[in-house]
This record gives C-alpha cells, sequence and structure tokens, in this order.
C-alpha cells in the first residue's frame, strides 16, 4: 500500500511510503509472525544506497494483530517490468568488437540524440526515492515474444505465468509511467548491475542471504537509482548457518544455481548465479530465461551437461564472461560480490561511479551512528556455502520434494503479498 508519512525522515516533510501489514481478515497468526520476523531482520540489517531500506513501523496494536512495516518508495517500478516497456527507446552501444562504444549515441532515427547523462550531484536525500504499488496495480504495455513470467515454479514443478503468479509472492512495483527516460543506454544497464553488486555486496557483509536476486526485485528509484527489495526467500543465520530450504512454497528455478535445485542448498553463492541470471535478464531487455526451456528435471539436466545461456543480444562480451563465471558448477569457484563490484564498477564512468558512491556515505554514517549498540547480525555465522549442508531427496520423477527439517534458531523472512492491504 502507497501512503504519505508525515515527519518519518524529516520534522514536518510528507514522504511518500510504501507500507507492509496484515490484511484484518486473515486470522492465521503465523502471518503476523513472519512479518514480525522480517521486521527483525530489516531493522538490523542497517541502510545502504541500493537496498529498499526500512523508514519505521507501527507496533502500537500489535496485540490486536496490528503490524505496519514502512519502507521506501520508488518511482519507477521494478527493472524487469520497466526494461520490458521501455525496449523502443534502447539505445545499444556495443560495437562490432563486443565492446562498449560510449559515442555511439543513436541507432534508429528516432531515438533522441542525447548522451548518457550525470546523475545530479544536488541529490543528497537519505531515501533516494519515493513510492511501491502493488504489482496488480500496474502494466507492462508491450507484448513479448517470450512469456513474461516471473519464473516461479508451481506445485507440478512448472513455471507459473505472472498472471497465475502465486498469491504469497510480494513484489513492490511503481508507476513506470511518464518515466523521463528519452532513452536507456548499455551504459545504463551496466551502472545499474554495479548498484546491484553494492547492494549485494551490503547483504553478504551483512551476513544475510537474499535467496530471490532477480530483475523483479530490483527496483528504479528517480536519478537512476537501483534498490534490492523482496527479501521474501532471504535468510539469515544466528550460530547454526545450515540453510535448507523447507516448505512447498513455489521456488524460482530458473534464477536457482544447479546446487540449490538438485540440493536444495542456498548461500551467498547462490546468489552470485541468480545475479549472472540478473544480468542476463537486464542485458536481453527483460526476456525470460532459459527461452523454450521449462520444467525443473530439464533444467537441472542441461545445467548439469555443461550448457549455460548464450550471450544475451546487447551484452559486452566483459560482462558475459562474468555471467559464465557467476555460473561455474562449483560455487566456491564462483567470485565474490567485492570482487564483481570492482569488475563492473571499472566499467562505469570514473565521475558517474564516485557519484553513487558519495551518494551511499549518507547511508554509511547513518549505520556508523545507529550500530554503536549490540549489533544483532554479527553475531551471525555467514551463509557461505562452506557452511551449508543438506539432505534433501529428489521424488521419483525428479522434481524437488518439500523437506520436513528441525526448527533452527534463525529468522526468515516470509513472503506477505496475501496480507498486504493494496491500494
Amino acid at each position: 500500500m502507497r501512503a504519505d508519512a508525515d515527519g518519518i525522515i524529516e520534522p514536518g516533510k510528507i514522504t511518500e511510503v510504501a507500507v507492509k501489514m496484515i490484511k484484518k481478515t486473515n486470522v492465521d497468526p503465523k502471518y503476523l509472525k513472519a512479518l514480525a520476523s522480517e521486521l527483525k531482520i530489516m531493522s538490523n540489517l542497517g541502510k545502504h544506497l541500493n537496498i529498499v531500506n526500512l523508514l519505521g513501523a507501527c507496533t502500537e496494536n500489535f496485540d490486536k494483530r496490528e503490524l505496519l512495516v514502512i519502507v521506501e518508495y520508488c518511482k519507477y517500478g521494478n527493472l524487469h517490468s520497466f526494461l520490458l516497456k521501455h525496449r523502443e527507446i534502447f539505445i545499444d552501444q556495443v560495437d562490432s568488437l563486443g565492446n562498449v562504444d560510449p559515442t555511439i549515441i543513436t541507432r534508429k532515427p528516432r531515438y533522441v540524440n542525447i548522451p548518457f547523462p550525470l546523475v545530479s550531484p544536488n541529490s543528497t536525500s537519505v531515501t533516494g526515492s519515493k513510492t511501491y504499488m502493488s504489482s496488480r496495480t500496474a502494466s507492462t504495455g508491450i507484448s513479448d515474444s517470450s512469456p513474461d513470467t516471473a519464473g516461479m515454479i508451481g506445485s507440478d514443478g512448472y513455471l507459473v505465468p505472472n498472471d497465475k503468479e502465486p498469491a504469497w509472492r510480494s513484489n513492490y512495483m511503481g508507476s513506470d509511467r511518464n518515466s523521463g527516460y528519452d532513452v536507456i543506454t548499455t551504459q545504463d544497464l551496466i551502472c545499474w548491475a554495479f548498484q546491484v553488486c553494492q547492494g549485494m555486496e551490503y547483504l553478504a557483509s551483512r551476513k544475510v542471504m537474499h535467496g530471490d536476486l532477480a530483475a523483479r526485485n530490483i527496483l528504479l528509484a528517480e536519478e537512476k537509482i537501483v534498490k534490492i527489495c523482496d527479501f521474501g526467500l532471504a535468510k539469515n543465520m544466528y550460530q547454526d548457518p545450515n540453510y535448507q530450504k523447507k516448505g512447498d512454497e513455489p521456488l524460482p528455478i530458473k534464477w536457482m544455481a544447479i546446487e540449490s535445485i538438485s540440493d536444495r542448498i542456498f548461500s551467498t553463492q547462490s546468489d552470485v548465479w541468480a545475479f549472472g541470471v540478473t544480468l542476463w535478464e537486464m542485458f536481453s531487455l527483460s526476456r525470460t530465461p532459459y527461452p523454450g526451456i521449462e520444467g525443473v528435471q530439464n533444467i537441472y539436466t542441461k545445467l548439469a551437461g555443461g550448457y549455460r545461456m548464450e550471450k544475451p543480444d546487447y551484452s559486452p562480451d566483459d560482462i558475459y564472461t562474468i555471467m559464465l563465471e557467476c555460473w561455474d558448477a562449483k560455487p566456491v569457484l564462483r567470485p565474490n560480490f567485492t570482487e564483481l563490484t570492482e569488475r563492473i564498477g571499472s566499467m562505469v564512468e570514473d565521475p558517474i561511479r564516485k557519484h553513487y558512491l558519495n551518494l551511499n556515505e549518507v547511508y554509511l554514517r547513518l549505520n556508523a551512528e545507529d550500530m554503536q549498540g549490540e549489533d544483532y547480525l554479527a553475531m551471525l555465522s555467514a551463509p557461505d556455502i562452506r557452511n551449508m549442508v543438506t539432505s534433501a531427496d529428489e521424488g521419483e520423477d525428479g522434481y524437488l520434494e518439500p523437506t520436513d527439517v528441525k526448527e533452527e534458531a534463525a529468522m526468515e523472512m516470509k513472503p506477505m503479498l496475501p496480507q498486504i492491504e493494496v491500494t
């Protein structure tokens, strides 16, 4: 739900925010517990330019099953829908040698002839962006030859289209109407990839695994700032870092690492794999990954046999090399997010890279002030692949079987879409 909050950032200032809440018609206490758990993790996570930050919460009537979680609102919605809708204004700056040529400004006469713009140097806002709405209130406005799917796997092991997406999915979206974008360039995509790396590097440093990184879970705010959202599958581990996905919730199979499909092992390294798929989405302008391949067993068989997706149409060679490294079958051989931040950051024009680093200084200062006491997340073990074990089995048909495991002393952010009031 979108709302206006008075004084949540500055006294007397109205700020557009997104609000998560439990539907009053829902009587199952597990949903309230899940939202409270998500709030606990977000409140200990700290702030970063490239994640959707917690702004506040209302717990006054918690005993009456009322809980409001208030987060940042991003103006242009999720990156998947944004790129899908704005394909016609994209400028491909990759030359015949597979390198980015910044002097390539236009491919077709209808494109506006303007250079890649610098972000305004006057922006120092902590929030960086403004609103989210439910995905049910937005549409892409463009058709695609590939199914426009979020890639969720249903109970039968096959992908579920967006219009049949499981009700528990939680995707913040904003309105990208009147986006103000005359063109989108290859340099824009690289800059956004750099920012996603920064956000994921921060999550890893805070010992939080996202678990569902994809273009649909990256929001575009003002001034070309992107923010990672939807920690629906996120996990942090207290003392015991072993994470085995349990339950029968649909999983984002086309974004899952090979070890996540076969053994249900999720880690920071599986987030790196998902980042590679997210790069593929971005540089294909929101095509569906693994085109023409559906079903858990088919995808796993192809991956186990060494198959990896071909270079997307608009990817520089250097970016595709990174994708392939992210998809290494051995998790320990994949680059970490610190390395990815450095490598992709080196592809961003120096003034632009420094600008976003400077914007994040505001958040770092706030974290330094807020984390002077006991740091809950600092006590956790890192969700590294070396710490992961699993005993999950596949069913007779080769599909993943929900596994009952003993409850661990851990906190998991549960998806809340069925319990969110939408206006």
